[in-house]
């Protein structure tokens, strides 16, 4: 193993307190040290955009089995069945959390509901929405993003895809901030426990939506995974529970921390905010690229399954691999200038959605969402501000997300539109 130099360590275990400090620091190992071993953490810290893809692509012997690297946290088997019991028997049916061929039956048996068309289908709902959420915060002077912008629009559009009224709404952020914490980085026993009482809780509920779908199924997404079958083959239903908990944490919450962190970034640049206003013909490139300035997409973590040597790096079974999406997307090997949004930037390499074998399942909806989501929040907002530049960001480390984000809000003048045309 290469000696590294561990005065450049990165403390994963406090995302949090690190916020976007995080992405300098991942500059500075990706510049000295593209793989690195943390002797504090024990783990492989991988910054590179070239190794970061290379990890993704599935051709190494590195696994998705991340349920292994929860259950190390709580060594003891009866300590672990008492606190986090139901999180290890529900996370290896998470189809991020599987291999081969495992992951590809998976895969394969959600793909319907996750396809292109599915997503346009919703798209008029969203535009609803938007309009619906943004005309709420209308004439205010002050709008926390995050509870007031941000959340509604994935909230309630992955209530209406699942098939679940919107009284469970005000449940999500509480489930959404127990997983992050109690799934990423590096949790303590408390953040696990509760993580593991919230799925519980939602269990329950899914339960009973399931049986109901199977008296009575509809058009909405959990009948779709009552029924899906390939042949003989179809979910059992600790299965279709994991598929639940999945879509309705990461479904919403991945798309709510890239809106907010979204318009965080768009303040700081208005620069960029009006290429985007002018240019509603490349939402599609903008928005990755607001995607990967943003970071909101930092970490996928692997285990390594058997030994093998990584571009000289001896990586040795059972070690914990870091591929840190926010290094690679920093890289200036791909991405000149990386510290700037460049909204005419080319997006083919873009690692938002972790391309290869686990590319995310839900991009096709969350671009939907974002690409009716900024340019409506252009068309109304003329700039934004941030009362608080020290954004406090909760302590995810795959997905990063802001706990609230204050903000004026400064409309555009009535008729700006109609002039510039």
């Amino acid at each position: 193993m290469t000696t590294s130099d561990q005065t450049l360590d990165v403390d994963l275990s406090r995302a949090d307190l690190l916020g976007n400090r995080l992405l300098g620091k991942l500059n500075a190992l990706r510049e000295a040290e593209p793989f690195f071993w943390s002797e504090a953490q024990q783990t492989w810290i991988v910054t590179s955009h070239q190794a970061v893809a290379e990890g993704f692509r599935g051709h190494l012997p590195l696994s998705s089995a991340r349920h292994e690297i929860i259950a190390s946290f709580i060594p003891d088997a009866a300590e672990r069945e008492k606190h986090i019991g139901y999180l290890m028997e529900v996370l290896p049916t998470w189809v991020n959390f599987s291999d081969p061929p495992q992951q590809q039956r998976l895969r394969r048996l959600m793909l319907k509901a996750f396809s292109k068309q599915v997503a346009e289908s919703y798209r008029p709902y969203v535009r609803q929405v938007v309009a619906e959420t943004l005309d709420s915060v209308a004439g205010r002077d002050v709008v926390e993003v995050v509870e007031e912008v941000a959340r509604p629009v994935p909230a309630r559009m992955i209530l209406r895809l699942m098939g679940l009224g919107e009284e469970y709404y005000p449940n999500l952020k509480d489930w959404s901030l127990l997983a992050n914490n109690g799934l990423s980085g590096y949790p303590t026993i408390e953040s696990m426990a509760a993580t593991n009482q919230s799925f519980l809780d939602m269990r329950a509920l899914f339960l009973e939506e399931i049986a109901r779908r199977r008296k009575a199924p509809t058009d909405d997404f959990l009948s779709s995974l009552v029924t899906a079958r390939e042949g003989s083959d179809e979910l059992s239903e600790l299965e279709i529970l994991g598929i639940c908990h999945l879509i309705l944490l990461a479904g919403h919450d991945s798309t709510t921390n890239t809106i907010a962190l979204g318009i965080a970034a768009l303040a700081d640049d208005p620069e960029a905010a009006e290429y985007m206003r002018t240019h509603p013909e490349k939402i599609g490139d903008t928005t990755m690229e607001l995607m990967r300035y943003a970071a909101m997409s930092a970490s996928m973590t692997r285990t390594v399954s058997e030994d093998f040597e990584w571009h000289g790096h001896q990586m040795r079974k059972g070690q914990v691999v870091h591929l840190m999406i926010a290094g690679a997307n920093r890289d200036p090997k791909i991405f000149p200038d990386p510290e700037r949004m460049v909204m005419t930037r080319p997006q083919d390499q873009n690692m938002t959605f972790a391309p290869g074998l686990h590319h995310c399942i839900g991009h096709f909806q969350a671009r939907m969402q974002l690409s009716e989501f900024f340019p409506e929040l252009l068309r109304r907002y003329e700039r934004f501000e941030m009362l608080d530049p020290d954004i406090e960001f909760s302590n995810g480390l795959s997905f990063r997300g802001p706990l609230e984000l204050k903000m004026r809000l400064i409309p555009r003048r009535p008729g700006l539109d109609q002039a510039a045309e």
